[in-house]
């Protein structure tokens, strides 16, 4: 009887002090979007293949996580020698570097919905990034949607223009479900 009292009071403590299931969410690649637009350019694509582990709930941020993955050889500008051309030693290098990165470091909220900071891995470059996203979710699905800026003359995929005019624009659509 003493043995199971303590390993109840146990199991118990382990309870009070924390212990969360972990809110993991299965994406489905048929419904993510991924699609980047070069504004001063005129170019636009997307890119596909994402693959992604996100632990994520909204109640508890101080554990929340994602990490994500897209495959470089997924672009597409609707321009296959442009692809190519993108692809190659003179841009992303794809076959040196065949995947672009994203691991959070953090998970805050915001007035408007979230915002992770994490290391976007590109080319041969890491750097600190914030995404902002929202989260909707209704009857244990869900959807992430973000929108984030990034300039590849960081990363080494083009030269830094000093005014800005290599930004990317960048909006992902993730929907999820328990």
């Amino acid at each position: 009887m003493k043995k199971l009292s303590i390993i109840v009071i146990a199991f118990l403590a382990v309870i009070a002090t924390g212990f969360t299931a972990s809110m993991l969410w299965n994406i489905s690649n048929e419904g993510v979007t991924i699609n980047f637009e070069l504004p001063d350019e005129g170019t636009k694509g997307t890119l596909s293949g994402l693959k992604a582990v996100i632990d994520f709930d909204k109640n508890d941020l101080s554990k929340a996580k994602i990490s994500a993955s897209i495959d470089v050889s997924t672009l597409n500008t609707g321009n296959a020698q442009k692809d190519n051309h993108l692809k190659s030693a003179d841009f992303f290098d794809a076959e040196k570097h065949p995947v672009i990165s994203f691991e959070s470091t953090s998970i805050k909220q915001t007035e408007t919905g979230f915002v992770t900071v994490g290391n976007l891995t590109m080319k041969d470059s890491v750097k600190s990034v914030e995404i902002p996203f929202t989260f909707t979710e209704e009857n244990g699905a869900g959807v992430f949607k973000g929108t984030m800026e990034i300039h590849p003359g960081d990363f080494g995929v083009t030269k830094k223009s000093k005014s800005g005019k290599d930004k990317v624009v960048v909006t992902i659509a993730v929907p999820v479900k328990k």
